[in-house]
């Protein structure tokens, strides 16, 4: 099973995990997403064909937030 982290703004790739004999349950435990309630699983984790896409948020992003926190409000950081 193929996961793929992408930022959730300006939806750059930031990680892989890729494990053939994992279930999505398997996956789900492993990568600690178990964590999150079942409403936030939804929202983050997207099935594709061949992978699933896990929305993250990349250290990029991160910054930019932290420094210009009103950029949340105009609901896309990447202008």
């Amino acid at each position: 099973m193929r996961f793929e982290y992408v930022c959730r703004y300006c939806k750059q790739p930031v990680g892989v995990v890729d494990h053939e004999a994992w279930s999505y349950a398997d996956a789900v435990s492993r990568l600690g997403l178990h964590h999150l309630d079942v409403e936030h699983q939804r929202d983050v984790i997207h099935a594709g064909p061949d992978k699933y896409e896990i929305q993250t948020v990349c250290d990029a992003c991160e910054q930019a937030v932290a420094m210009h926190p009103e950029l949340l409000i105009e609901g896309n950081i990447i202008q």
